[in-house]
């Protein structure tokens, strides 16, 4: 794994635009399976959300699969919301789950202990009706805290999925990896995470400024949304291809042909 300027990073979110753009129909497809097997999920009282923390890896793998699919001349179809519950390599994915759980946890405590009396506050501003500029301003210290805490640890494990999934580690040699490799191009990561945030903010003031605050602006906000979460994973798998290899067109074991 040899160290990246930061400069890769652009070129792995330009890339993964081109490999979106094969596909864009395809990926959506895959997401809007994703997303409609959350929302059951979600639906579950207190243990939805628990259950929809540890499929998370999951959903990943299936997204980063159709990448793969698109990167070798196939199409990415919808069934590959199962490639990881096939995948041989499941239980990993699904401790990797709990990590991720653990990292939402992190980030949570960190919101309610920085800015547990300005969350009171404004809860009781909205009873009322009437909720004033200075009843969010205690809320920025611990959103920041909780964003930055979940977004370097996300990072930090971002190949751990992958590397579970294509090249069958196990959890902890996956998390090794994972962390050196991020760190070792932590430069281009970062940029690459700054590009995409940029372009869905510099998109979103398009949309306001050409729909403006309407039904069909909300509508073309969310959309950005989704498109930014697929373009996430075309860009991830764009590093991991450069830090890893081409990865198999489906992992051993892994059959979606099968009733």
């Amino acid at each position: 794994m040899e160290k990246l300027p930061a400069r890769a990073g652009w070129h792995w979110v330009k890339q993964g635009l081109q490999l979106f753009r094969k596909q864009p129909g395809g990926l959506m497809a895959l997401l809007f399976v994703c997303m409609f097997s959350s929302f059951f999920i979600l639906l579950l009282p207190v243990i939805g959300q628990i259950i929809w923390c540890v499929l998370m890896p999951l959903f990943s793998v299936a997204l980063l699969q159709g990448c793969a699919e698109i990167d070798g001349g196939r199409r990415a179809m919808p069934q590959l919301l199962l490639a990881g519950f096939q995948s041989p390599m499941r239980k990993q994915l699904f401790g990797l789950g709990g990590i991720n759980c653990a990292l939402m946890l992190l980030a949570m405590l960190a919101i309610y202990g920085l800015s547990g009396d300005a969350l009171a506050a404004l809860r009781a501003a909205q009873a009322k009706g009437a909720i004033q500029p200075e009843d969010v301003e205690g809320l920025f210290a611990g959103m920041l805290t909780g964003s930055a805490i979940y977004m370097i640890g996300w990072m930090l494990t971002s190949m751990t999925a992958p590397l579970i999934f294509w090249q069958k580690m196990a959890l902890t040699k996956a998390l090794f990896f994972s962390v050196v490799s991020v760190l070792r191009a932590v430069k281009a990561f970062a940029t690459a995470i700054v590009i995409l945030h940029l372009l869905y903010f510099f998109g979103v003031q398009l949309v306001l400024l050409v729909l403006g605050v309407s039904s069909l602006g909300v509508a073309g906000i969310f959309t950005l949304l989704l498109i930014s979460l697929v373009m996430v994973h075309c860009t991830l798998f764009v590093a991991y291809k450069q830090l890893f290899g081409t990865p198999p067109a489906l992992p051993e074991g892994v059959n979606l042909n099968k009733p």
